[in-house]
């Protein structure tokens, strides 16, 4: 009887082990579970500047990727839009000199506010912010569009505020119907989105305003931004 006893008491104290060394294995799985998925999650929004930091020459490499993007040559093309250019051209905007003497860009709705860079060496021009793409239209000249290109994350060199007024890191954030600001020889213009995509190349050159940027750290794919006056 005291046999059977102790096999049964050792039985049970053998199970309550096996139980014991289960359960710790299971916290433990959940524990580093836990915390490699909190870990990559606080990581994603840093990983293209680590990226940066680990591969110096992408921002280069991107400058060249967002300066081809554009056709010279283009003829003007578009697609079906909801919002076509107006026939009558809206009037030049008064000048207003309590606006600032320097070009620039506004976009309230993704917080960029930045000065718009005139010239055709692109690489240098992109380190500094919104780049004007040359050979193509300003705001009091609608003949051809405003096409206006940004570093989606930069450089390593741009602090947290420069980087949120001169990037177009949230350019994928509007939609049709948002709006957009340039000032220009202290004259505000006004434009509204009536399209925005994702590609290799300009799909339609007969709007007044495009933007657009990288949609990844390393891919040839843009996201554009299409806009007309208003």
């Amino acid at each position: 009887m005291l046999l059977i006893t102790c096999k049964s008491s050792l039985l049970q104290t053998t199970a309550k082990l096996k139980y014991m060394r289960f359960t710790k294995r299971s916290f433990v799985t959940i524990g580093v579970t836990f915390w490699l998925s909190a870990t990559i999650l606080a990581l994603l929004p840093s990983w293209p500047h680590l990226y940066y930091r680990l591969f110096p020459q992408t921002s280069g490499i991107l400058a060249s990727t967002i300066a081809s993007t554009v056709s010279v040559d283009a003829t003007p093309t578009s697609l079906p839009s909801p919002t076509p250019t107006p026939a009558v051209i809206p009037p030049l905007p008064d000048i207003d000199p309590s606006l600032p003497k320097e070009n620039g860009l506004l976009i309230d709705k993704i917080g960029v506010k930045g000065e718009i860079h005139e010239g055709s060496d692109w690489e240098e021009i992109l380190k500094q912010g919104v780049w004007r793409v040359p050979d193509f239209g300003t705001p009091e000249d609608n003949s051809r569009p405003v096409i206006l290109a940004a570093h989606r994350w930069g450089y390593l060199n741009w602090s947290a505020a420069f980087r949120k007024l001169n990037s177009f890191y949230s350019l994928p954030d509007l939609v049709a119907g948002d709006t957009i600001k340039i000032i220009w020889n202290q004259r505000q213009y006004e434009y509204k989105i009536y399209s925005v995509s994702s590609g290799t190349k300009i799909t339609d050159y007969s709007t007044d305003l495009i933007l657009y940027t990288c949609q990844l750290w390393n891919s040839p794919v843009r996201f554009f931004v299409y806009a007309n006056r208003i």
